[in-house]
């Protein structure tokens, strides 16, 4: 599916390299989170590769797994300059595909989940930065990746103020680096909302809330009221180590404990 969305076979820079090891491990999955492993696409030798990555940049002065902090999103308007991530974004651009997002509104204790998928059916296509990272504990290294995110357009605006970038299929390969021109100038222009009308919204089941649930009935629609989960009664504070930013709020005021998206169907 992605490799036909973004016109195969025009030349060598169109086709799609996988992993055949990492293709054999692959399945459909309905509610992902930052530490999950995903496919992304990105530029190897001037082609384009689908590799395994996990989600989450870790914070650049963790010193160990216990309350490590995973950045799952970066904010596009600093993501060029800030420390964190101008290197990826000078040379490790990628392409986060899935077939929807969730995102949350409501009083907290009572959030309401919202899938958002591409109005005429098929990928998005996320804008992310990848990099090399070394686990603290065991040395071992791996690739991981963070997802862009800007202004709420239209379609997201009544549930959230933020979105991921979404590229479209033109651009992919200049956001990657592999086309004519590319360049961070011109990767820079393609970090803006997506037109309206790009999007559709459907309330769905609070089940998606806890990222121990990952089957496709987590995307049947079900009434706004219903997708409401009962407050809980208030309970005294505890303190809480570690943990994951809300999905596309690097501020942590929004959205549940645990951020959570549907990857690719293929």
């Amino acid at each position: 599916m992605l490799e036909a969305s973004l016109g195969a076979g025009a030349g060598p820079a169109r086709a799609i390299d996988a992993d055949p090891k990492a293709a054999a491990r692959y399945r459909p999955r309905y509610n992902i989170a930052p530490s999950t492993v995903h496919p992304v696409l990105r530029a190897q030798d001037s082609h384009r590769a689908l590799v395994p990555a996990t989600w989450g940049f870790v914070g650049r002065f963790a010193r160990g797994s216990a309350g490590q902090t995973l950045l799952a999103n970066a904010r596009a308007d600093g993501a060029r300059t800030k420390p964190t991530f101008r290197e990826a974004f000078a040379a490790r651009r990628c392409v986060v595909p899935a077939d929807g997002f969730y995102e949350w509104t409501g009083p907290k204790g009572a959030r309401r989940p919202t899938w958002f998928h591409p109005a005429g059916g098929g990928l998005l296509r996320m804008a992310g930065l990848c990099q090399p990272a070394k686990d603290p504990d065991t040395g071992d290294v791996d690739l991981r990746f963070t997802i862009l995110t800007t202004e709420a357009s239209a379609d997201v605006a009544p549930v959230h103020d933020r979105m991921p970038v979404l590229l479209d299929s033109g651009d992919v390969d200049l956001w990657l680096g592999v086309a004519d021109g590319a360049g961070a100038d011109r990767a820079e222009a393609l970090l803006r909302p997506a037109p309206p009308g790009t999007l559709a919204a459907r309330p769905v089941s609070p089940r998606v809330n806890s990222v121990g649930h990952d089957d496709p009935a987590l995307l049947e629609e079900v009434a706004a009221e219903a997708a409401a989960p009962k407050a809980a009664a208030p309970k005294a504070a505890a303190p809480k180590a570690g943990g994951t930013l809300p999905l596309f709020d690097l501020d942590g005021g929004a959205g549940p404990a645990v951020p959570s998206g549907r990857t690719s169907r293929r």
